[in-house]
């Protein structure tokens, strides 16, 4: 079920991560690592229950945002075990999917310049962000580069 979000991007309602076993097993051995590092006892719990129901190869909707959180980290600070894995994990679930249709989005809009003359490129930083600016001969493409992604802020033709 696909249902509106404050964002824009769609959410993915309720979603149970369904693994194969090369990704229940590295996501269960990840979560158990991943819970004995916490110190708190109620997230360090969450934590063994994700590794509990990787191990199992289902992981219920009310734990896929924790295993967002925690993969994020782990791409983030951490040393994933192994990446390639983790990141089709990632790509199952509601975060990983908002993403890869951001990018869809990115790419569609890069492809529409094509054979376009590029007269002007830059980058601006701001807190957690930047923005990237590509104005050719017929159009203007702003692009949002953050921790979530990329995305379309805008396309300007004429």
């Amino acid at each position: 079920m696909i249902v509106g979000s404050a964002h824009g991007l769609p959410s993915w309602g309720h979603i149970r991560l369904k693994l194969a076993p090369a990704e229940a097993d590295v996501l269960a051995s990840d979560a158990a690592a991943f819970a004995g590092a916490l110190a708190d006892p109620i997230a360090q719990a969450r934590y063994l229950r994700v590794a509990d129901a990787a191990g199992g190869g289902d992981v219920p909707d009310e734990l896929v945002p924790a295993v967002e959180a925690m993969l994020e980290l782990l791409f983030d600070k951490g040393r994933p075990s192994n990446r390639a894995v983790l990141q089709a994990i990632f790509a199952k679930t509601p975060r990983g999917r908002q993403q890869s249709m951001a990018a869809r989005e990115v790419n569609k809009a890069l492809r529409a310049l094509r054979g376009q003359r590029v007269e002007n490129l830059r980058v601006t930083a701001g807190p957690s962000r930047h923005t990237l600016v590509l104005e050719t001969d017929r159009c203007k493409l702003t692009l949002e580069l953050d921790s979530a992604g990329a995305r379309v802020a805008s396309l300007e033709t004429g």
